[in-house]
């Protein structure tokens, strides 16, 4: 798991492959922040979101096989739980077409992710994500999608 800002992800480019192709897809279309529109570069893909954040407990921890979840916030903010897959017990089993299996268990850690900020998941680590503690938040997003080889046996 990595939290840092938005701006210093290009120094994880040694961990992050591809990072630097989806930091110039980012740029290229910083004025155009549309929701459910997806850009393909090689090595991933990169979407936006845009929502208001949900209570916690409707919240679900999730992780993804194939690829390296990065998500930056561009606007607003939202909260993010972040947690060990060991910690964590299958709430929904792996799903290959949709890249991602749910998890229940307890929230220990968690941070407010602000706009500038960007947080990395690997394959090994769970988030839970858009949530809120307290007031309802209203957020913009990018979410990048950087391939990896599958690590972890089905």
């Amino acid at each position: 798991m990595i939290i840092d800002r938005a701006e210093r992800l290009e120094y994880y480019q040694p961990i992050l492959p591809k990072i630097k192709d989806a930091l110039a897809v980012l740029e290229a279309h910083k004025d155009d922040w549309a929701a459910g529109v997806s850009y393909s570069f090689s090595g991933g893909r990169l979407f936006f979101q845009k929502g208001r954040t949900k209570p916690l407990e409707l919240s679900q921890f999730e992780a993804h096989r194939k690829f390296i979840d990065v998500q930056f916030v561009l606007e607003g903010a939202e909260y993010v739980a972040l947690e060990d897959l060991a910690e964590l017990s299958v709430a929904l089993p792996y799903q290959q077409e949709k890249d991602v299996e749910k998890y229940e268990g307890s929230v220990r850690h968690y941070m407010k992710i602000t706009e500038g900020m960007a947080y990395v998941c690997f394959p090994w680590d769970a988030h839970r994500a858009v949530f809120h503690t307290d007031e309802e938040l209203t957020f913009t997003k990018a979410v990048v999608k950087l391939a990896v080889e599958e690590r972890r046996e089905e």
